[in-house]
């Protein structure tokens, strides 16, 4: 996902399919802990069972600070800036 000048980008390999960047965005965007309610899609590989974020197009990246990223202990999406 790219925003003017910003990116957030994801790194599957460490995803443990915790769910907390999906339950972070679905708070700040709309003050619950909802998955259906997130720009956050969880995929699951069938042939690995491993589970994937995938951002959706609705994503504004939190003006610059999003949320899903802080809240990732694994490390999985980060926020970059583009120069």
């Amino acid at each position: 996902m790219e925003k003017a000048g910003s990116r957030l980008t994801v790194n599957a390999s460490k995803c443990r399919g915790c769910r907390s960047c999906q339950l972070a965005c679905s708070f700040v965007k709309h003050g619950l802990f909802n998955p259906l309610k997130s720009y956050i899609i969880m995929e699951r590989l069938v042939e690995t069972e491993h589970t994937t974020p995938t951002i959706s197009e609705g994503c504004d990246l939190c003006a610059g600070k999003p949320f899903c990223a802080a809240v990732c202990p694994y490390g999985t999406i980060e926020f970059k800036m583009i120069t």
